[in-house]
């Protein structure tokens, strides 16, 4: 029976010696504890008051990865809330009377205002007469191919950090790294964002420093959200002190994580606001297609140009001969600081010699952006 040969290969463990002292504090804290995190099945086994439990990619407080594990009942739920334990044993003992129950949601909080994570049981007989109750994660009637939510949401996650300002991390449910924002790999020094994508948070410690890591951990394994204000320690023992948010989420019965979002003490910055108020004038172009894509107040000003002409025609067909962007173009390709001068037509019928700061930005990228900068 698998269930024998799986005990069998939890109590082959190496033990401690007879002679060494152990108080039961430190017993207590070297017993495994079940966490919902990447939990795979439990079987309880009633008649010894165990319960035996495979987790893959699943984490502990202490930043270990651990697979199949077994320990007496009330030693492996004592990670779990007073609630989800009844619940649990709710759930089994439905399971040994009626030979099947739940799902019954676990690990939602008390005031429910957090989605728990739906589990089933079943009925199973030993052939020497014992009654176990096999448990697992229930993806739903209607969730029978998460692999399609999948799919579907990780560009939209994607697309939601890449485009954030803010220090932003996506763990997934299972401990592993998906995202992170521009913001959070500066902010926490990385070198290579390549170096944590993918990764198990609970192996990244040393790249991202273990203040992050245990709070990404704990909003896991107890499957609740948390905020505050807090120091995060970094690599290289420097801290920075964030406004932070880690949300737990999760969506059907398979897909979900956390979720961190954080901001300086200080406040984040409205970059577009300080586009607006600076005082020299900035034109943001469309490598491509030549299409004036931002203006600020100083520039609409400097240049006679309303919100309406901006996007009727490219800046070579009003402000610019086409020689003199491609000049500008050039020197910003080559990452030139020293300021181009070119004749600049304006709309209210003059044309004025101006010295343009260039600058590309996402020179990779099928569409760059130029910027150019001038005085007033």
């Amino acid at each position: 029976m698998t269930f024998n040969v799986a005990r069998r290969t939890a109590a082959e463990k190496p033990q401690e010696p007879v002679n060494s002292p152990v108080t039961p504090s430190e017993k207590e804290e070297e017993s495994p504890a079940l966490s919902l995190a990447g939990l795979q099945f439990f079987i309880a086994d009633i008649s010894r008051k165990t319960i035996l439990w495979h987790e893959i990619g699943s984490q502990t407080f202490n930043s270990e990865v651990k697979d199949l594990q077994e320990a007496p009942s009330n030693e492996a739920l004592r990670h779990l809330s007073p609630e989800d334990r009844k619940t649990i044993l709710r759930l089994v003992q439905g399971a040994i009377r009626e030979g099947q129950a739940g799902p019954f949601d676990v690990g939602g909080g008390p005031d429910h205002r957090i989605p728990g994570i739906p589990i089933v049981a079943h009925k199973y007989e030993l052939p020497d007469g014992r009654i176990i109750a096999i448990c697992f994660p229930s993806i739903g009637e209607n969730d029978d191919n998460p692999g399609r939510m999948v799919l579907g949401l990780a560009p939209i996650l994607q697309h939601f950090v890449a485009s954030s300002n803010r220090v932003v991390l996506l763990v997934d449910n299972f401990g592993y790294v998906r995202f992170a924002s521009e913001g959070f790999v500066k902010c926490f020094q990385i070198e290579d964002a390549r170096m944590i994508l993918g990764r198990n948070v609970a192996h990244i410690q040393k790249k991202v420093g273990k203040t992050i890591v245990s709070l990404a951990l704990a909003a896991l394994t107890r499957r609740a959200s948390a905020t505050g204000r807090g120091k995060f320690l970094l690599p290289n023992n420097d801290s920075l002190e964030l406004n932070y948010d880690a949300m737990y989420f999760r969506i059907g019965g398979s897909v979900g994580g956390v979720l961190f979002s954080a901001g300086h003490v200080s406040g984040d910055v409205d970059f577009a606001r300080v586009f607006e108020i600076c005082s020299a004038p900035i034109l943001v172009i469309n490598g491509k297609s030549r299409m004036i894509v931002a203006a600020n107040n100083a520039a609409l000003k400097a240049f006679h140009l309303t919100a309406d002409v901006i996007g009727e025609r490219p800046i070579t067909e009003m402000l610019l001969h086409a020689n003199s962007y491609s000049s500008l173009l050039e020197a910003a390709k080559q990452g030139s600081e020293v300021p181009v001068s070119v004749p600049v037509n304006l709309l209210n019928g003059q044309t004025k010699k101006k010295r343009f700061k260039c600058t590309l930005l996402d020179a990779d990228k099928k569409e760059p952006k130029l910027i150019l900068e001038t005085r007033s």
